[in-house]
């Protein structure tokens, strides 16, 4: 009687049954990674854009505003340098649920920096996703809170 060399199916099964059950352990966490990964992402994103408003409204001496509607967030600025009636957009709009799948929540919707660069009004932003939520402050001097 000669013996065969390999495993058997049994021993694949149990193989194959332990993956499965170490990868169902390891899957929320792995969902978790990634909404916070997602809220830290669009937080960025919020705070970038914010900056660029602020750059934008020193740098030019015109009044700039970081709009946000909905989930979507651009940033504008008036009047046009020429004299001319009208609002610029400065960046494109930005739909943070369609980028990063983040809801925002504002208590105001827009920030508006004078041409010094600073804040006139103040908004909160609150961020959620898959039941984890981030907070951006941004004073009415223009400064950003956790």
């Amino acid at each position: 009687m000669t013996r065969r060399a390999g495993f058997s199916l049994i021993e694949m099964l149990i193989v194959v049954v332990v993956i499965g059950l170490m990868t169902l352990i390891a899957l929320p966490r792995l969902n978790d990674a990634f909404a916070q990964n997602n809220l830290n992402s669009a937080r960025v994103k919020i705070i970038s854009l914010f900056s660029t408003a602020r750059a934008n409204a020193a740098g030019t001496s015109r009044t700039t505003v970081l709009r946000l509607s909905g989930n979507r967030i651009y940033v504008v600025s008036w009047p046009k340098l020429n004299g001319a009636a009208g609002i610029d957009t400065v960046t494109p709009v930005e739909n943070i649920n369609t980028e990063y799948g983040v809801a925002a929540g504002v208590s105001a919707d827009s920030i508006l920096l004078d041409q010094s660069g600073l804040g006139r009004n103040g908004s909160t932003i609150i961020l959620t996703k898959s039941g984890r939520a981030d907070t951006i402050t941004i004073n009415q001097y223009g400064q950003i809170q956790k």
